[in-house]
Order: C-alpha cells, then sequence, then structure tokens
C-alpha cells in the first residue's frame, strides 16, 4: 500500500504544482528534493492514519482486525513514522543545497 500511496500522493501534489504554475503564475524555484520531501511526509502521514483495520461491532465497540500489514517486516504504523523522517531530511537537504 505504501507504493500506492507514494504514487498518488506525486501525481495529486504534481497536478497541484502544475496549477498553481499556471494559474497563478508561480515560478517553479522549488528544488526536486523539497517536492520528494513533502510527498514522503504526506505518504507517510497517509500510511500511518490507515495503518490499523478495525470495525465498529453490533454493540457499538471497535473492534481490531488481525491483518498482515507490512513492507519488508516493518509494520506499516512504524512506516507511517520513518517515511515523514526521511521527507524532512530531504526538505532540509533541499534548502542547505
Amino acid at each position: 500500500m505504501i507504493f500506492l500511496y507514494f504514487i498518488a500522493t506525486a501525481i495529486v501534489l504534481g497536478v497541484i504544482n502544475a496549477l498553481l504554475k499556471e494559474y497563478l503564475g508561480l515560478s517553479n524555484q522549488v528544488p526536486f528534493e523539497i517536492f520528494m520531501g513533502l510527498v514522503l511526509i504526506v505518504t507517510g502521514i497517509w500510511t500511518k492514519l490507515t495503518a490499523e483495520d478495525y470495525y465498529i461491532d453490533e454493540e457499538g465497540r471497535k473492534k481490531y482486525l488481525d491483518i498482515v500489514n507490512d513492507l519488508f517486516f516493518i509494520k506499516m504504523k512504524t512506516w507511517g513514522l520513518i517515511l515523514p523522517s526521511i521527507g524532512v531530511g530531504l526538505i532540509i537537504y533541499g534548502v542547505i543545497k
């Protein structure tokens, strides 16, 4: 799911960037590292929010589903913390560069 989230986020942010550039006349001065950092931050937040699946039973209580939800033996909840950290690092690198 992370790859799907990453691709969808990159496409949406790319379209938003193109629309801002075309309609508002904003120049494309954002380095690629900063763009990818933003994509990773949004992907990480999206992954963190959707890491746990649950349903509401008949009595109104949350029941968590036990599903295998990991990538490279790392749980999705952890990827939700790793990806924004990498994204922040890329943004810092893009600013310093």
